[in-house]
C-alpha cells in the first residue's frame, strides 16, 4: 500500500521564464494534465477498456479506477521514474472520473479552464491509493495503480469554477491595477489627472487574461474628469469610477516587480513579482472576490523581466479570481472571503507537508487553499476559511495523523503559525 497522496510538493504559485521559451513548469516538476487530458479525449474509449476498471465502493461519493502509469527513466535520477510514474497515474484516473462529471462538449469547449483546475487541485481529489503490480522495463518505469477518486470532490470543484455553464454572459470589467517595476522610484497608475494613454504592463496582462476567459474588458481611454492623485482608491471610490466608464465590475489593485538579491547567474537575472486585487460590483458596491499571487522570471533585461513576472502572477490571480466570480453568479448573496495566512516551518518534512497541504483541502469551511511562496524549509499559504484564525489553528490540532505532527498558534487576526515536526 502506498502513502495516501502525492510526495512531491510543487509551489503551484511559481513558474519560471527564460528568453526565448514557453513560459511552463520547470523540468522535474509533477506532470500537466494537458497532455493527459489530450490523450484521455483521443483515446478514452480504449483507455477505459483497456487499462481502467470502475467501481462503487460503497459511496456515491467515491470511485475506484484502475490505472496505468508510465514514467522515463533518466540517467541523473533513475529512481525517479516510479515515482513519475504513480503522479502520471494518478492524474489519469482524476481525468478519467473528470470525463463522466463534465458533458463532451463542455469538455472540450472549457479544456484551457478544465486543465488549469484539476493540475492545480489533483492532490485533492484521491483519496487513496495503492500500487497493484510494477513493471522495470529498460526505458521507463510502468505501475498499475488502484485509486480511489472523490467524485463528489471533482464535481464541486468544476461547478464551482463555473465549468458546467454555457452560453452564460459575463460582465464587463474595468480594471484600476497600480504597477511599479524594476528600476521605479514610485508606482505608476493611469486614473491621475496626467495618467490618460499610460500604458501598465501588469494590468494589460490582468485584463489579457480574464478577457481570454470571456469577461469584457472596459476601455478607459476616455480621461476621467475628475482625476485622482490616491493610488490606494476606496470601495466607494473604485465603485464611483466604475460607474463612469458603465462597468459590472472594477477590479482594483496593485502590483509590484523587483530584481531578487543574490541571483544573478551569468547575463540572466531573478525577478520577484506579486499583485494583489479586490473585485466590486459596481450595481451594489459589494466586494466579491479577493486574491493574491507572487511568482519569479528570469531574464537579462529588466524591462522584458518585469513584464513577464507580471504575466506570470497576472494568469494565477486571473484564474483564481474567476473561480470566485463563478462562485458569486451562483451564490450572489455571498461576500468574498478574506485570507488567512498560514505561515509553515519544516517543509523538508516532506510527508508532513503533503499530509498539511491534503488536511486543509479536505477540511470543513476550506472554501481553497493557495501556496503563495515555497523556499525549503519554509512555505506560506493562503486559506479562504469560513471562520476566524484561531478557529482554523484549533481545526488544525484536532488532526490526527500517524503522517502528521505539527504545532500551532494563531499569530494574529489573519495569521496562523504551524511547525511541523519529524
Amino acid at each position: 500500500m502506498e502513502e495516501k497522496g502525492f510526495m512531491k510538493i510543487v509551489p503551484d504559485n511559481f513558474a519560471t521564464v527564460t528568453p526565448g521559451l514557453t513560459v511552463g513548469r520547470p523540468a522535474g516538476w509533477r506532470i500537466g494534465l494537458g497532455a493527459v487530458l489530450i490523450l484521455a479525449l483521443v483515446w478514452g474509449g480504449l483507455i477505459g477498456g483497456l487499462s481502467s476498471a470502475w467501481g462503487k465502493t460503497g459511496k456515491k461519493s467515491t470511485e475506484i479506477v484502475r490505472v496505468l502509469g508510465k514514467g522515463k527513466k533518466s540517467d541523473a535520477d533513475p529512481a525517479a521514474a516510479r515515482e513519475t510514474a504513480i503522479t502520471s497515474g494518478l492524474n489519469e484516473a482524476v481525468i478519467q472520473v473528470a470525463q463522466t462529471i463534465v458533458p463532451p462538449e463542455l469538455l472540450i469547449s472549457h479544456f484551457k479552464a478544465l486543465v488549469a483546475l484539476l493540475d492545480q487541485r489533483t492532490e485533492s481529489f484521491v483519496q487513496r491509493y495503492k500500487v497493484l503490480a510494477e513493471h522495470n522495463t529498460e526505458k521507463e518505469y510502468q505501475v498499475l495503480i488502484e485509486a480511489v477518486v472523490l467524485r463528489d470532490r471533482i464535481k464541486e470543484a468544476v461547478d464551482e469554477a463555473g465549468l458546467m455553464v454555457e452560453n452564460v454572459p459575463l460582465p464587463a470589467i474595468l480594471f484600476l491595477v497600480s504597477e511599479q517595476s524594476i528600476g521605479e522610484s514610485t508606482p505608476r497608475f493611469w486614473w491621475h489627472a496626467d495618467g490618460e494613454g499610460q500604458e501598465i504592463p501588469a494590468e494589460k496582462a490582468l485584463a489579457g487574461a480574464l478577457g481570454a476567459r470571456g469577461y469584457g474588458v472596459v476601455d478607459h481611454s476616455t480621461p476621467l474628469p475628475e482625476g485622482s492623485d490616491r493610488m490606494e482608491l476606496s470601495g466607494v471610490e473604485v465603485v464611483r469610477i466604475g460607474r463612469y466608464y458603465k462597468a459590472d465590475l472594477v477590479i482594483a489593485g496593485k502590483a509590484t516587480a523587483r530584481l531578487a538579491k543574490n541571483t544573478r547567474v551569468t547575463d540572466l537575472k531573478t525577478y520577484e513579482g506579486a499583485m494583489t486585487v479586490r473585485a466590486y460590483r459596481v450595481d451594489s458596491g459589494a466586494q466579491i472576490a479577493i486574491s493574491h499571487a507572487q511568482a519569479v522570471a528570469v531574464n537579462t533585461d529588466d524591462i522584458a523581466g518585469g513584464k513577464s513576472v507580471f504575466q506570470l502572477v497576472a494568469n494565477i490571480v486571473a484564474d483564481d479570481v474567476a473561480q470566485q466570480l463563478s462562485a458569486h453568479r451562483r451564490h450572489p448573496g455571498a461576500s468574498a472571503l478574506s485570507p488567512i495566512v498560514v505561515d509553515v516551518s519544516g517543509t523538508n518534512h516532506l510527508r508532513s507537508f503533503v499530509a498539511l497541504r491534503k488536511a486543509l483541502n479536505t477540511m470543513a469551511g476550506v472554501e481553497r487553499m493557495q501556496i503563495e511562496a515555497l523556499i525549503p524549509p519554509r512555505a506560506t499559504l493562503r486559506v479562504h476559511f469560513h471562520g476566524s484564525a484561531g478557529k482554523l489553528a484549533r481545526n488544525l490540532k484536532k488532526i490526527r495523523s500517524t503522517m502528521l505532527r505539527l504545532q500551532v498558534e494563531p499569530s494574529g487576526a489573519d495569521h496562523v503559525n504551524v511547525i511541523l515536526l519529524p
